[in-house]
């Protein structure tokens, strides 16, 4: 019998079903988020995939979990090194979108907040999304939500009251 064709996973479905949790699990000890780790994830099922339309397999099971492995890591440290070449977003890149003094320094200073009340924050005043809505998009209770807003809001009255 030929190991190539009486692989259990052909389908990506399949790879994800049975390495997927594996492959999650490393992207997030790396990358430190679940976003990052989600999509590292996403980028690794779409390698899977090309690799297959070309007609490659795999010799055995632990060949395909250890080029999988291998291309979710890598994956992760192009990320990474991606994100050390490009620093975060700055208040000139925002000044195309927000003409007053005013609303440009509130940007500033809501750059500098942790990510996770800077995400609340933008959805709710930014976007104008209600923290029921934004507790579904982000996987969190409610209360956590509007916590979130009232320590963001605090920190953000913080920054502001420095720069002045």
């Amino acid at each position: 019998m030929d190991k190539r064709t009486d692989s259990p996973y052909q389908s990506v479905e399949e790879v994800f079903w049975a390495y997927g949790n594996m492959l999650y699990r490393i992207a997030f000890v790396m990358m430190r988020n679940a976003f990052d780790a989600e999509d590292v994830v996403q980028d690794t099922l779409i390698k899977y995939m090309e690799h297959t339309e070309r007609g490659k397999d795999f010799e055995t099971e632990e060949h395909r979990k250890a080029w999988l492995i291998r291309v979710d890591s890598n994956l992760c440290k192009n990320r990474l090194r991606f994100y050390k070449n490009h620093p975060k977003i700055s208040v000139e890149q925002l000044s195309r979108y927000y003409e007053e003094k005013e609303d440009l320094r509130l940007m500033d200073s809501l750059l500098l907040l942790s990510q996770k009340y800077r995400e609340v924050l933008l959805l709710h005043y930014v976007e104008g999304y209600q923290s029921r809505e934004i507790a579904e998009m982000l996987s969190l209770s409610e209360a956590t939500v509007r916590k979130r807003m009232e320590r963001g809001r605090r920190k953000l009255r913080e920054i502001l009251e420095r720069k002045e």
